[in-house]
């Protein structure tokens, strides 16, 4: 449990040092990085805890247009499907309109897992234990599939080029954090400009 938290903890403070360091591509002040938030679900009748998440807030409002949640699974293995059935469910519970959901992990993903995020929309990204910071690569920098398929499955890390691998929930395979926020929150803008 300790070891899951402190997944979570490290993976909010990626998030936060991109964000205040302008790597996102985001101003700070429009958006919020929260530990454990709460999610309301009609579904269950009370709220779903999910275990990081960033918001985005036009001026002035006070409620976000586009919420990003981030489930962390420290394992000592790789994670399986089931795990991405459930977060999917729990998605679907909170609301799919404005939400992208995202899977982290320290080692790998099954085959299976991949497939069935790719079929659903969601994203999956890898930091590697030793990693407690991501290596950021220029945006241009083309990411071959096979790379970040290795990078999310291999567990022989040494063979690894990089310290984040990551699959947005479009698809697009990237090798850097701030890349991937940058892909969700593109696609987030271009649905709720109705593109």
């Amino acid at each position: 449990m300790e070891k899951g938290k402190a997944f979570e903890t490290t993976l909010k403070q990626l998030l936060e040092g991109e964000l205040n360091r302008g790597d996102l591509g985001i101003k700070a002040g429009s958006a919020k990085v929260f530990a454990r938030k709460s999610y309301p679900s009609a579904d269950r009748g009370r709220s779903i805890v999910m275990d990081v998440s960033l918001e985005l807030y036009r001026r002035g409002a006070e409620e976000p247009f586009f919420v990003w949640v981030w489930e962390c699974k420290d394992y000592e293995r790789s994670v399986p499907v089931d795990d991405i059935e459930e977060f999917h469910a729990k998605l679907e519970q909170i609301g799919l309109h404005k939400t992208k959901g995202t899977v982290a992990c320290r080692n790998g993903f099954q085959i299976s897992a991949i497939n069935y995020a790719r079929a659903k929309g969601i994203g999956l990204a890898r930091v590697l234990p030793d990693g407690s910071t991501i290596r950021l690569l220029e945006a241009i920098r083309t990411v071959s599939e096979y790379s970040v398929h290795l990078g999310l499955t291999e567990l022989d890390t040494q063979q690894l080029e990089s310290m984040f691998y990551g699959l947005s929930s479009s698809g697009r395979g990237v090798m850097s954090l701030s890349d991937m926020v940058l892909a969700e929150i593109n696609e987030a803008m271009s649905l709720s400009n109705g593109h």
